[in-house]
């Protein structure tokens, strides 16, 4: 019996013994890290960065509207004012962010391979045993780029280009009546004023002014010159240019104006497992109001984002369970370096069963874990891609 407690101890310091001399992480939500020290590194999980784009139009009716089938034969004349709204553009893309659950202390800080960690400069794991520049050259496959869009455009100031004054002077006459040689007489006074021209006679000079401008752009183009001063090459591209401005700002005054401004808004998701074929809210969306919040009631202008994940790893992750139970030891951790293998998601916006776009992507967290074991690690070179903390390469060091 004392030789059975002997032999027991024995064994347990032997196991503990070949637990610190050989490398294994531990889980740090787990209770077999407190007297742990050692590298840390963590698996991140995918955040969907949604990108839409809304495009407000205005429509802005001319002050001489009513009057533009009487000088022009146009039918794209604005007859009222209104606002409306579309979406112009959507796009969804991925950023890595740090999985509080799978973070993980890789044990005995003496060990050579736990010294030859490469982390990115977020915490996730980038390779082992690599140079300082596969390790730099690992970075930039995660960057991403973030461009804003800043719309100043506004409607232009009729009055800013009105040659003439909407005032004129107006003259009238009346009658005073005055006593001469017992004679009662009526005397004209002529009184002078200042009123406002009718809007018919604003629109006829603004119509004369458009035909003269058409004649001097018709003149410059025909050639039409008084000797030396006519003007060409970059000089008459200029002139020309401008006159076609000045057209199109007067044809306005009869057919209105439009501005578009492009509006931009971010949606910031981190998918859960139960989200996965399934549905998220966005937001709700009317071409009369634009883009607005109605989580309260859905309808037939709410905007979901749609997850459809498809089985393919259901018998990897089955292996990979089991691979992982293999290779934990007696106290709780794991003889090698966990590493995720990311899935394909098809993430699809959409509107009453419409599809308005459409992208598949690699979901970190929708995957499954696996494990390199110790023993593979002390002669190879190891690479994982940082931004979903997956196998990238494994490969034999070279001998120096």
């Amino acid at each position: 019996m004392k030789l059975k407690k002997i032999l027991f101890i024995a064994f347990i310091i032997s196991a503990l013994y070949s637990c610190k001399s050989e490398m294994y992480i531990t889980n740090v939500n787990s209770n077999y890290l407190k007297n742990s020290s050692g590298v840390t590194y963590s698996l991140p999980k995918t955040k969907l960065i949604i990108e839409i784009e809304v495009t407000e139009t205005h429509k802005q009716r001319g002050p001489f509207s009513k009057y533009t089938n009487l000088y022009f034969n146009t039918k794209n004349a604005i007859i009222k004012d209104n606002v409306d709204y579309r979406i112009s553009n959507i796009s969804i893309h991925t950023t890595p962010v740090i999985d509080s659950s799978n973070i993980y202390c890789i044990n005995n800080s003496d060990n050579k391979i736990a010294s030859l960690i490469n982390l990115s400069p977020n915490g996730f794991i980038a390779g082992i045993n690599l140079s300082d520049y596969q390790s730099e050259k690992l970075e930039t496959e995660q960057k991403n780029i973030s461009i804003t869009n800043d719309n100043n455009n506004k409607f232009i100031d009729y009055a800013n280009f009105s040659l003439k004054s909407i005032r004129e002077i107006q003259y009238d006459t009346i009658y005073k009546e005055v006593l001469q040689d017992s004679v009662i007489v009526k005397v004209p006074i002529i009184k002078k004023k200042e009123v406002f021209k009718s809007l018919q006679k604003q629109a006829k000079e603004t119509a004369d002014i458009l035909f003269l401008l058409r004649d001097d752009r018709n003149a410059l183009l025909k050639g039409e010159n008084d000797g030396d001063n006519f003007p060409d090459g970059e000089a008459l591209k200029l002139m020309i240019n401008e006159l076609n401005k000045l057209e199109k700002q007067y044809m306005s005054l009869f057919t209105g104006q439009e501005l578009k401004i492009k509006k931009q808004y971010k949606f910031e998701i981190i998918p859960k497992a139960s989200s996965f074929n399934d549905t998220i809210y966005l937001f709700s969306f009317s071409s009369k109001t634009g883009l607005y919040n109605n989580k309260s009631s859905y309808n037939k202008n709410s905007i979901f984002l749609k997850l459809v994940q498809n089985d393919n790893l259901k018998a990897t992750s089955n292996y990979t369970k089991k691979n992982i139970a293999n290779n934990k030891n007696k106290i709780g951790g794991y003889n090698g370096i966990i590493y995720r293998i990311p899935q394909n998601i098809v993430t699809e916006i959409i509107n009453s069963n419409k599809s308005l776009y459409k992208k598949e992507l690699k979901i970190a967290q929708s995957g499954t874990l696996n494990i390199i074991p110790t023993n593979l690690l002390k002669e190879t070179k190891v690479e994982f891609y940082p931004q979903y903390g997956s196998l990238k390469r494994i490969s034999k060091l070279k001998e120096e």
